[in-house]
Protein backbone atom coordinates (compact mmCIF):
# COMPACT_ATOMS: atom_id res chain seq x y z
CA UNK A 1 0.00 0.00 0.00
CA UNK A 2 1.28 3.48 -0.85
CA UNK A 3 0.29 6.50 1.24
CA UNK A 4 0.79 10.17 0.48
CA UNK A 5 0.78 12.92 3.04
CA UNK A 6 -0.54 15.24 0.32
CA UNK A 7 -2.76 14.73 -2.66
CA UNK A 8 0.02 13.91 -5.11
CA UNK A 9 -1.42 10.74 -6.59
CA UNK A 10 -1.81 12.31 -10.02
CA UNK A 11 1.89 13.04 -10.19
CA UNK A 12 3.50 9.83 -9.08
CA UNK A 13 3.84 6.46 -10.72
CA UNK A 14 5.53 4.00 -8.47
CA UNK A 15 6.67 0.48 -9.00
CA UNK A 16 8.16 -1.43 -6.12
CA UNK A 17 10.06 -4.66 -6.57
CA UNK A 18 11.18 -5.75 -3.16
CA UNK A 19 11.04 -9.29 -1.87
CA UNK A 20 12.62 -11.10 0.99
CA UNK A 21 13.12 -14.12 3.05
CA UNK A 22 11.05 -14.72 6.14
CA UNK A 23 11.27 -16.30 9.57
CA UNK A 24 9.89 -15.61 13.06
CA UNK A 25 10.75 -14.77 16.63
CA UNK A 26 9.01 -13.79 19.87
CA UNK A 27 6.83 -10.70 19.67
CA UNK A 28 8.85 -8.46 22.02
CA UNK A 29 12.32 -9.05 20.62
CA UNK A 30 12.22 -6.43 17.87
CA UNK A 31 11.96 -3.56 20.28
CA UNK A 32 14.29 -5.07 22.88
CA UNK A 33 17.03 -5.28 20.25
CA UNK A 34 16.30 -1.79 18.85
CA UNK A 35 15.78 -3.13 15.35
CA UNK A 36 14.88 0.28 13.97
CA UNK A 37 18.48 1.49 14.37
CA UNK A 38 19.98 -1.61 12.77
CA UNK A 39 18.06 -1.63 9.50
CA UNK A 40 19.79 0.42 6.83
CA UNK A 41 19.53 1.16 3.13
CA UNK A 42 22.71 0.76 1.08
CA UNK A 43 23.86 0.68 -2.55
CA UNK A 44 21.44 3.40 -3.64
CA UNK A 45 21.61 4.31 -7.33
CA UNK A 46 19.33 5.73 -9.99
CA UNK A 47 18.88 5.78 -13.74
CA UNK A 48 16.38 7.07 -16.28
CA UNK A 49 14.69 4.47 -18.47
CA UNK A 50 13.53 4.75 -22.08
CA UNK A 51 10.21 6.24 -20.95
CA UNK A 52 12.01 8.99 -19.07
CA UNK A 53 10.98 7.53 -15.70
CA UNK A 54 13.40 7.90 -12.80
CA UNK A 55 14.32 4.49 -11.34
CA UNK A 56 15.72 4.46 -7.80
CA UNK A 57 17.28 1.18 -6.62
CA UNK A 58 19.02 0.03 -3.47
CA UNK A 59 19.27 -2.67 -0.84
CA UNK A 60 17.73 -2.96 2.62
CA UNK A 61 19.97 -4.66 5.21
CA UNK A 62 18.70 -6.15 8.46
CA UNK A 63 21.64 -6.11 10.89
CA UNK A 64 19.67 -7.68 13.75
CA UNK A 65 19.32 -11.18 15.13
CA UNK A 66 15.55 -10.91 14.61
CA UNK A 67 13.43 -10.70 11.43
CA UNK A 68 11.68 -7.45 10.62
CA UNK A 69 9.04 -5.95 8.37
CA UNK A 70 10.33 -2.78 6.72
CA UNK A 71 8.57 0.13 5.04
CA UNK A 72 10.74 2.37 2.82
CA UNK A 73 10.05 6.03 2.09
CA UNK A 74 11.21 8.56 -0.49
CA UNK A 75 10.92 12.33 -0.26
CA UNK A 76 9.70 14.14 -3.36
CA UNK A 77 8.44 17.53 -4.41
CA UNK A 78 5.72 18.76 -6.75
CA UNK A 79 5.66 22.23 -8.27
CA UNK A 80 1.92 22.28 -7.61
CA UNK A 81 1.55 20.75 -4.14
CA UNK A 82 4.99 21.27 -2.64
CA UNK A 83 6.97 18.69 -0.68
CA UNK A 84 5.70 15.21 0.05
CA UNK A 85 7.01 11.79 0.92
CA UNK A 86 6.06 8.40 -0.44
CA UNK A 87 5.57 5.49 1.94
CA UNK A 88 6.10 2.14 0.26
CA UNK A 89 4.72 -1.16 1.54
CA UNK A 90 7.25 -3.68 0.30
CA UNK A 91 6.23 -6.79 -1.59
CA UNK A 92 8.34 -8.98 0.64
CA UNK A 93 7.57 -7.81 4.12
CA UNK A 94 10.06 -9.81 6.19
CA UNK A 95 13.85 -9.66 6.08
CA UNK A 96 15.75 -12.53 7.67
CA UNK A 97 18.35 -11.64 10.34
CA UNK A 98 21.54 -10.29 8.77
CA UNK A 99 19.91 -10.64 5.37
CA UNK A 100 19.51 -8.09 2.62
CA UNK A 101 16.82 -7.35 0.06
CA UNK A 102 17.04 -5.29 -3.15
CA UNK A 103 14.30 -2.81 -4.02
CA UNK A 104 13.28 -0.54 -6.86
CA UNK A 105 10.64 2.07 -7.38
CA UNK A 106 9.89 4.50 -10.17
CA UNK A 107 8.89 8.14 -10.15
CA UNK A 108 7.16 9.83 -13.05
CA UNK A 109 9.28 11.84 -15.44
CA UNK A 110 6.88 14.78 -15.16
CA UNK A 111 8.72 18.09 -14.93
CA UNK A 112 6.54 18.98 -11.92
CA UNK A 113 7.82 16.02 -9.87
CA UNK A 114 11.31 15.62 -8.43
CA UNK A 115 12.74 13.16 -5.92
CA UNK A 116 14.54 14.67 -2.94
CA UNK A 117 17.50 12.93 -1.34
CA UNK A 118 17.75 9.18 -0.95
CA UNK A 119 15.26 6.50 0.12
CA UNK A 120 15.00 6.07 3.88
CA UNK A 121 13.76 3.51 6.39
CA UNK A 122 10.33 4.85 7.29
CA UNK A 123 9.17 2.09 9.64
CA UNK A 124 10.42 -1.18 11.14
CA UNK A 125 8.13 -3.64 12.92
CA UNK A 126 8.26 -7.17 14.28
CA UNK A 127 7.64 -10.26 12.17
CA UNK A 128 6.27 -13.57 13.38
CA UNK A 129 6.12 -15.97 10.44
CA UNK A 130 8.30 -19.10 10.20
CA UNK A 131 10.99 -19.34 7.57
CA UNK A 132 10.15 -22.20 5.20
CA UNK A 133 13.41 -23.70 3.91
CA UNK A 134 11.94 -25.55 0.93
CA UNK A 135 13.12 -23.62 -2.16
CA UNK A 136 16.39 -24.37 -3.93
CA UNK A 137 17.90 -22.08 -6.59
CA UNK A 138 20.48 -23.08 -9.19
CA UNK A 139 22.06 -20.24 -11.17
CA UNK A 140 25.25 -18.54 -12.27
CA UNK A 141 25.98 -14.99 -11.14
CA UNK A 142 27.26 -14.08 -14.61
CA UNK A 143 24.61 -12.73 -17.03
CA UNK A 144 24.08 -13.58 -20.66
CA UNK A 145 25.07 -11.16 -23.41
CA UNK A 146 21.79 -9.24 -23.09
CA UNK A 147 22.28 -8.80 -19.34
CA UNK A 148 19.62 -11.33 -18.32
CA UNK A 149 20.21 -14.40 -16.17
CA UNK A 150 18.56 -17.81 -16.47
CA UNK A 151 18.41 -20.30 -13.61
CA UNK A 152 16.27 -23.05 -12.16
CA UNK A 153 14.20 -23.25 -9.01
CA UNK A 154 12.97 -26.41 -7.25
CA UNK A 155 10.39 -26.95 -4.53
CA UNK A 156 11.82 -29.68 -2.30
CA UNK A 157 8.89 -29.43 0.13
CA UNK A 158 5.92 -31.76 0.18
CA UNK A 159 3.46 -28.89 -0.29
CA UNK A 160 2.84 -26.54 -3.21
CA UNK A 161 4.23 -23.00 -3.09
CA UNK A 162 2.14 -20.10 -4.39
CA UNK A 163 3.04 -16.57 -5.54
CA UNK A 164 6.76 -17.33 -5.70
CA UNK A 165 9.06 -14.39 -6.41
CA UNK A 166 12.77 -14.75 -7.12
CA UNK A 167 14.82 -11.57 -6.76
CA UNK A 168 18.40 -10.35 -7.17
CA UNK A 169 20.58 -7.25 -7.43
CA UNK A 170 22.37 -6.37 -10.68
CA UNK A 171 25.89 -4.89 -10.45
CA UNK A 172 28.30 -3.20 -12.83
CA UNK A 173 31.97 -4.05 -13.31
CA UNK A 174 33.04 -1.98 -10.29
CA UNK A 175 30.57 -3.82 -8.05
CA UNK A 176 28.04 -1.02 -7.66
CA UNK A 177 24.38 -1.99 -7.69
CA UNK A 178 22.67 -0.57 -10.77
CA UNK A 179 19.30 -2.38 -10.84
CA UNK A 180 16.98 -4.68 -8.89
CA UNK A 181 15.30 -7.54 -10.73
CA UNK A 182 12.68 -10.19 -10.05
CA UNK A 183 10.82 -13.11 -11.61
CA UNK A 184 7.43 -14.48 -10.62
CA UNK A 185 5.83 -17.94 -10.68
CA UNK A 186 2.15 -18.32 -9.80
CA UNK A 187 2.67 -21.82 -8.36
CA UNK A 188 5.52 -24.31 -7.93
CA UNK A 189 4.24 -27.79 -7.14
CA UNK A 190 5.81 -30.11 -4.61
CA UNK A 191 8.92 -31.63 -6.18
CA UNK A 192 8.62 -29.46 -9.29
CA UNK A 193 11.60 -27.79 -10.95
CA UNK A 194 11.08 -24.76 -13.18
CA UNK A 195 13.22 -22.29 -15.10
CA UNK A 196 13.27 -18.59 -14.30
CA UNK A 197 14.71 -15.49 -15.94
CA UNK A 198 15.61 -12.15 -14.41
CA UNK A 199 16.36 -9.22 -16.70
CA UNK A 200 17.61 -5.69 -16.04
CA UNK A 201 16.08 -2.58 -17.51
CA UNK A 202 17.16 -2.15 -21.16
CA UNK A 203 18.61 1.26 -20.28
CA UNK A 204 21.41 -0.32 -18.22
CA UNK A 205 21.54 -3.94 -19.41
CA UNK A 206 24.88 -3.46 -21.23
CA UNK A 207 26.47 -2.41 -17.92
CA UNK A 208 25.48 -5.52 -15.92
CA UNK A 209 28.51 -7.66 -15.02
CA UNK A 210 27.12 -9.92 -12.29
CA UNK A 211 24.19 -10.55 -9.93
CA UNK A 212 24.02 -11.00 -6.16
CA UNK A 213 21.56 -11.01 -3.25
CA UNK A 214 19.41 -13.80 -4.68
CA UNK A 215 16.41 -14.72 -2.57
CA UNK A 216 12.82 -15.87 -2.68
CA UNK A 217 9.46 -14.85 -1.31
CA UNK A 218 6.21 -16.81 -1.40
CA UNK A 219 2.83 -16.85 0.27
CA UNK A 220 2.99 -18.35 3.76
CA UNK A 221 -0.53 -17.62 5.00
CA UNK A 222 -3.37 -20.08 4.31
CA UNK A 223 -0.95 -22.74 3.12
CA UNK A 224 -2.64 -25.79 1.58
CA UNK A 225 -1.38 -29.14 2.86
CA UNK A 226 -2.44 -32.20 0.87
CA UNK A 227 -3.80 -34.90 3.20
CA UNK A 228 -4.63 -37.33 0.39
CA UNK A 229 -7.60 -38.22 -1.82
CA UNK A 230 -7.75 -34.65 -3.17
CA UNK A 231 -8.33 -33.30 0.33
CA UNK A 232 -6.46 -30.35 1.78
CA UNK A 233 -6.20 -28.52 5.06
CA UNK A 234 -5.34 -24.84 5.22
CA UNK A 235 -2.75 -23.98 7.84
CA UNK A 236 -1.38 -20.78 9.33
CA UNK A 237 1.74 -20.96 11.47
CA UNK A 238 3.44 -18.41 13.66
CA UNK A 239 6.41 -18.88 15.93
CA UNK A 240 10.13 -19.11 16.45
CA UNK A 241 11.39 -21.66 13.94
CA UNK A 242 12.65 -22.70 10.56
CA UNK A 243 10.30 -25.15 8.88
CA UNK A 244 12.30 -27.68 6.86
CA UNK A 245 9.26 -29.56 5.57
CA UNK A 246 5.60 -30.36 6.15
CA UNK A 247 4.46 -33.80 5.07
CA UNK A 248 1.11 -35.55 5.37
CA UNK A 249 0.61 -39.32 5.62
CA UNK A 250 -2.97 -39.95 4.44
CA UNK A 251 -2.89 -43.60 5.53
CA UNK A 252 -2.53 -42.63 9.19
CA UNK A 253 -4.10 -39.16 9.13
CA UNK A 254 -0.83 -37.66 10.34
CA UNK A 255 0.95 -34.43 9.45
CA UNK A 256 4.69 -34.32 10.18
CA UNK A 257 6.50 -30.99 10.60
CA UNK A 258 10.30 -30.94 10.55
CA UNK A 259 11.29 -27.88 12.53
CA UNK A 260 14.53 -26.26 13.66
CA UNK A 261 14.76 -23.80 16.55
CA UNK A 262 18.18 -22.20 16.12
CA UNK A 263 18.04 -20.44 19.49
CA UNK A 264 19.09 -21.65 22.93
CA UNK A 265 15.66 -21.16 24.49
CA UNK A 266 12.32 -22.80 23.64
CA UNK A 267 10.33 -20.93 21.01
CA UNK A 268 6.57 -20.80 20.49
CA UNK A 269 4.87 -22.46 17.54
CA UNK A 270 1.19 -21.92 16.83
CA UNK A 271 -0.74 -23.80 14.14
CA UNK A 272 -4.30 -22.99 13.10
CA UNK A 273 -6.22 -25.45 10.91
CA UNK A 274 -9.92 -25.78 10.07
CA UNK A 275 -11.77 -28.27 12.23
CA UNK A 276 -12.00 -31.47 10.19
CA UNK A 277 -15.00 -33.04 11.95
CA UNK A 278 -17.43 -32.14 14.70
CA UNK A 279 -15.80 -34.44 17.26
CA UNK A 280 -12.12 -34.66 16.33
CA UNK A 281 -9.50 -36.40 18.40
CA UNK A 282 -6.24 -34.68 17.57
CA UNK A 283 -2.98 -35.86 19.12
CA UNK A 284 0.22 -33.82 19.05
CA UNK A 285 3.72 -35.07 19.84
CA UNK A 286 7.24 -33.64 19.73
CA UNK A 287 9.83 -36.28 18.86
CA UNK A 288 7.33 -38.97 19.83
CA UNK A 289 6.46 -37.44 23.22
CA UNK A 290 2.73 -36.78 23.49
CA UNK A 291 1.68 -33.25 24.46
CA UNK A 292 -1.79 -33.51 25.99
CA UNK A 293 -2.37 -29.79 26.50
CA UNK A 294 -1.45 -28.53 23.04
CA UNK A 295 -4.86 -28.70 21.33
CA UNK A 296 -7.85 -26.39 21.74
CA UNK A 297 -11.01 -26.02 19.64
CA UNK A 298 -12.60 -22.66 18.95
CA UNK A 299 -15.11 -21.38 16.40
CA UNK A 300 -14.56 -24.10 13.82
CA UNK A 301 -10.77 -24.17 14.11
CA UNK A 302 -8.25 -26.43 15.79
CA UNK A 303 -5.43 -24.51 17.49
CA UNK A 304 -2.15 -26.21 18.36
CA UNK A 305 0.26 -24.34 20.61
CA UNK A 306 3.71 -25.68 21.45
CA UNK A 307 7.05 -24.57 22.86
CA UNK A 308 9.76 -25.99 20.63
CA UNK A 309 13.07 -26.75 22.39
CA UNK A 310 16.34 -25.62 20.85
CA UNK A 311 17.58 -27.73 17.96
CA UNK A 312 15.93 -29.91 15.32
CA UNK A 313 12.67 -31.71 16.09
CA UNK A 314 9.73 -33.43 14.46
CA UNK A 315 6.20 -32.43 15.39
CA UNK A 316 3.51 -34.98 14.56
CA UNK A 317 -0.19 -34.14 14.41
CA UNK A 318 -2.39 -37.23 14.14
CA UNK A 319 -6.13 -37.78 13.93
CA UNK A 320 -6.63 -35.60 10.84
CA UNK A 321 -9.04 -37.65 8.75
Amino acid sequence: MIHFNKNDLAYFYIFVAVVCLFCSFPNNLVYAHQAEGNVVITDVASFTDAMGINNIVGTVENNNDVPVHVVVGQNATSSINGSSHLIIELYGKIIYPYGEVPFKFKISSSSEVKSLGKPFVYQVSKANIPYYDVIRLNYSNIPRQNGSLIGSVKNIGSFDVYDLTIYASAHNQSGAQIDSVSSHLAVLRSGERAMFTVSPDPAIMSKVSFYSCFGVDFRTMNMKINIGENRYITSNMTGLATIDNIKADPSTGTVLININNQYLVPGPLRLKIPQISSTPTIFVAIDGNLNRNAVTLEKGYTYIELNIPAGKHQVSISGIK
